[in-house]
Protein backbone atom coordinates (compact mmCIF):
# COMPACT_ATOMS: atom_id res chain seq x y z
CA UNK A 1 0.00 0.00 0.00
CA UNK A 2 2.64 2.34 0.83
CA UNK A 3 4.89 1.77 -2.35
CA UNK A 4 1.59 2.82 -4.04
CA UNK A 5 1.12 5.97 -2.74
CA UNK A 6 4.77 6.41 -3.20
CA UNK A 7 4.21 6.16 -6.91
CA UNK A 8 1.53 7.98 -7.13
CA UNK A 9 3.06 10.65 -5.44
CA UNK A 10 5.67 10.59 -7.79
CA UNK A 11 4.00 10.68 -10.93
CA UNK A 12 1.53 13.19 -9.84
CA UNK A 13 2.81 15.24 -7.06
CA UNK A 14 1.12 15.69 -3.85
CA UNK A 15 -2.15 16.30 -2.87
CA UNK A 16 -3.43 18.59 -0.17
CA UNK A 17 -6.88 18.28 0.62
CA UNK A 18 -8.60 18.23 -3.15
CA UNK A 19 -6.31 20.47 -4.78
CA UNK A 20 -3.16 19.19 -6.80
CA UNK A 21 0.09 20.45 -6.16
CA UNK A 22 2.45 20.01 -8.98
CA UNK A 23 6.10 19.52 -9.26
CA UNK A 24 7.94 22.32 -11.16
CA UNK A 25 11.72 21.98 -11.63
CA UNK A 26 12.15 25.92 -12.55
CA UNK A 27 13.31 27.12 -8.77
CA UNK A 28 14.38 30.95 -7.61
CA UNK A 29 16.87 30.27 -5.50
CA UNK A 30 19.67 32.29 -4.36
CA UNK A 31 22.12 33.64 -1.92
CA UNK A 32 21.53 36.66 -0.16
CA UNK A 33 24.74 37.82 2.57
CA UNK A 34 25.84 33.88 3.31
CA UNK A 35 21.32 33.27 3.33
CA UNK A 36 19.36 30.33 1.19
CA UNK A 37 16.54 33.07 -0.11
CA UNK A 38 13.82 31.64 -2.15
CA UNK A 39 11.82 34.43 -4.67
CA UNK A 40 8.68 34.50 -3.76
CA UNK A 41 6.17 35.55 -6.93
CA UNK A 42 5.67 39.43 -7.26
CA UNK A 43 2.14 39.23 -6.21
CA UNK A 44 0.61 38.13 -2.99
CA UNK A 45 -1.15 35.28 -3.85
CA UNK A 46 1.26 32.91 -2.95
CA UNK A 47 3.30 32.14 0.42
CA UNK A 48 5.88 29.80 1.12
CA UNK A 49 4.47 26.73 2.98
CA UNK A 50 7.19 24.59 3.90
CA UNK A 51 10.95 24.14 3.00
CA UNK A 52 13.18 21.31 3.79
CA UNK A 53 17.16 20.35 2.35
CA UNK A 54 19.17 17.48 2.54
CA UNK A 55 22.43 16.23 1.83
CA UNK A 56 22.19 14.94 -2.13
CA UNK A 57 24.00 12.44 -1.20
CA UNK A 58 21.26 11.31 1.68
CA UNK A 59 23.84 11.49 4.68
CA UNK A 60 23.20 13.22 7.28
CA UNK A 61 19.37 14.39 8.19
CA UNK A 62 16.85 16.21 6.22
CA UNK A 63 15.91 19.54 7.69
CA UNK A 64 12.20 20.87 7.07
CA UNK A 65 11.40 24.64 7.88
CA UNK A 66 8.23 26.31 8.01
CA UNK A 67 7.66 28.94 5.77
CA UNK A 68 6.66 31.37 8.45
CA UNK A 69 9.97 30.41 10.59
CA UNK A 70 12.17 31.94 7.46
CA UNK A 71 13.34 35.40 6.99
CA UNK A 72 12.05 38.11 4.79
CA UNK A 73 14.59 39.93 2.74
CA UNK A 74 13.26 42.24 0.09
CA UNK A 75 10.57 39.95 -1.23
CA UNK A 76 12.30 36.88 -0.54
CA UNK A 77 11.98 33.85 2.31
CA UNK A 78 15.88 33.47 3.37
CA UNK A 79 16.94 30.64 5.80
CA UNK A 80 19.77 32.03 8.27
CA UNK A 81 23.40 30.60 8.12
CA UNK A 82 22.39 29.75 11.88
CA UNK A 83 19.12 27.83 10.53
CA UNK A 84 21.22 25.79 7.74
CA UNK A 85 24.87 26.08 6.99
CA UNK A 86 25.52 25.72 3.41
CA UNK A 87 29.22 24.10 3.59
CA UNK A 88 31.46 25.20 0.23
CA UNK A 89 31.07 22.53 -2.52
CA UNK A 90 28.80 20.38 -0.86
CA UNK A 91 25.45 19.41 -2.70
CA UNK A 92 22.09 19.72 -1.07
CA UNK A 93 18.67 18.81 -2.78
CA UNK A 94 15.98 21.22 -1.75
CA UNK A 95 11.61 20.92 -2.07
CA UNK A 96 9.99 23.71 -1.27
CA UNK A 97 5.79 24.22 -1.70
CA UNK A 98 4.13 27.89 -3.23
CA UNK A 99 0.21 27.64 -2.07
CA UNK A 100 -1.92 29.71 -3.56
CA UNK A 101 -4.65 31.66 -1.94
CA UNK A 102 -6.53 31.87 -4.75
CA UNK A 103 -8.43 29.13 -5.56
CA UNK A 104 -7.96 29.84 -9.20
CA UNK A 105 -4.25 29.58 -8.94
CA UNK A 106 -2.55 26.23 -9.31
CA UNK A 107 -0.44 25.42 -6.05
CA UNK A 108 3.33 24.40 -6.73
CA UNK A 109 6.18 21.82 -5.10
CA UNK A 110 9.74 22.89 -6.07
CA UNK A 111 12.50 21.05 -6.39
CA UNK A 112 16.28 21.57 -7.11
CA UNK A 113 19.76 20.47 -6.56
CA UNK A 114 22.19 23.27 -5.48
CA UNK A 115 25.97 23.18 -4.64
CA UNK A 116 27.85 26.38 -3.47
CA UNK A 117 31.08 27.23 -4.78
CA UNK A 118 32.93 30.42 -4.44
CA UNK A 119 29.80 32.12 -2.68
CA UNK A 120 27.69 31.18 -5.58
CA UNK A 121 24.85 28.57 -6.14
CA UNK A 122 25.86 26.18 -8.75
CA UNK A 123 22.21 24.69 -10.30
CA UNK A 124 23.37 20.36 -10.35
CA UNK A 125 20.99 18.42 -12.70
CA UNK A 126 18.22 16.73 -10.80
CA UNK A 127 17.64 12.75 -10.62
CA UNK A 128 14.49 10.48 -10.17
CA UNK A 129 15.88 10.25 -6.32
CA UNK A 130 15.67 13.88 -5.98
CA UNK A 131 11.56 13.90 -6.51
CA UNK A 132 10.82 11.41 -3.92
CA UNK A 133 8.65 13.82 -1.26
CA UNK A 134 11.01 15.21 1.27
CA UNK A 135 8.74 14.60 3.92
CA UNK A 136 9.92 11.29 3.92
CA UNK A 137 12.75 9.67 6.26
CA UNK A 138 16.04 8.97 5.06
CA UNK A 139 15.87 5.44 6.52
CA UNK A 140 12.65 4.67 5.23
Amino acid sequence: MMISILICLLLTGCMLGKEQVGFERDTNVSLVDDMLCISMPPEKTYYLSVISIKNKDDSGFRETYAGSELLDVNGKRCLSPSQWFLAENHAYTIHYTLLSTLKIRPSFRKVASIKISKGQIIFLPLNNADYLPSLIPNDF
